[in-house]
């Protein structure tokens, strides 16, 4: 069975697809900075290094046919560079980059780093998919300290409604077009089965904590200045802020089938997200749903 690379394996949406792919039987490698390994499943191989290294990539891709690529941050761009000329020196037969939504409008700068990613792979003459995932239901636990401290939710989207999607349901799709045949070629755009606005968002959590939860919409200003106290780079700022004035500006988004169709059932609600992840606003309810390798 040809064995998977997972870059970003340690995050969000890489955990939960080691996860997966270990469930599927599949012989997976996770590349990962040193001290890492002990978040592992002992099944997985570990392949230590960092997107600068280019060595350290051509080395985690020695044996491996299938590379799942998840870089993040502002220097995105060079670093999916570097894992796309050391694919194509291994000639893999599918990279599956993770991208996001909107990335082919190149509206803004997150979404514009995505596309040269996309574009790059393109010119590569590698197989190819990929996964455009919108807003994740996990960033509504950017919101836990308000929450614990005064009830409160601080957010600039205003009346904004995406389909926001379970980090879950990424991993998922990743999962089965890594070990499925047929997604070659293929873009799938991945989404939630509803588009919600945050305040509709904060409502389902203060029902599922069982209590009165207020939002408050906050100028670009005050979002920017609670991104920078949570250590954000400020470049990094700007372009989530640029972000959120895009996304302001469209209004509305719809959600897709590209879930079901990959998965053969509807993606999870937020609802269903904020049940599984209760104890994480402090309820005393079972442990939010990590992921283990």
């Amino acid at each position: 069975m040809a064995k998977i690379l997972v870059t970003g394996s340690t995050g969000n949406v890489g955990s939960r697809l080691v996860r997966h792919l270990l469930s599927r039987g599949q012989p997976v490698r996770a590349f990962t900075r040193k001290g890492d390994a002990a978040r592992f499943d002992s099944r997985v191989e570990i392949a230590t290094g960092d997107f600068k290294d280019k060595a350290s990539l051509r080395k985690a891709l020695d044996g491996v046919s299938r590379m799942y690529l998840l870089a993040a941050g502002l220097d995105l761009e060079q670093n999916e560079a570097n894992a796309i000329e050391a694919a194509k020196e291994a000639g893999l037969e599918l990279l599956v980059k993770h991208s996001v939504a909107g990335a082919q409008y190149k509206a803004t700068d997150i979404p514009r780093w995505h596309r040269a990613g996309e574009e790059r792979i393109e010119a590569s003459g590698l197989p190819y998919t990929f996964l455009r995932p919108g807003s994740f239901d996990s960033n509504a636990l950017y919101w836990v300290s308000t929450i614990q401290s005064h009830d409160t939710v601080y957010d600039a989207l205003g009346k904004t409604s995406l389909p926001t999607i379970d980090p879950e349901d990424i991993a998922e799709a990743a999962a089965t077009v890594l070990t499925t045949p047929g997604h070659a070629g293929k873009i799938y755009e991945l989404s939630g089965p509803e588009s919600i606005t945050p305040e509709q968002q904060v409502a389902i959590v203060a029902s599922v904590l069982g209590r009165p939860l207020k939002y408050v919409n906050v100028p670009d200003s005050a979002a920017r200045e609670g991104m920078l106290g949570m250590g954000m780079p400020a470049g990094y700022v700007e372009a989530m802020i640029g972000l959120i004035q895009t996304l302001r500006g469209i209004g509305h988004i719809d959600p897709t089938g590209d879930v079901k169709a990959l998965l053969g059932r509807e993606p999870r609600t937020f609802k269903q997200w904020a049940e599984a992840n209760s104890a994480a606003f402090g309820q005393g309810r079972p442990e939010p749903q990590v992921a283990r390798a």
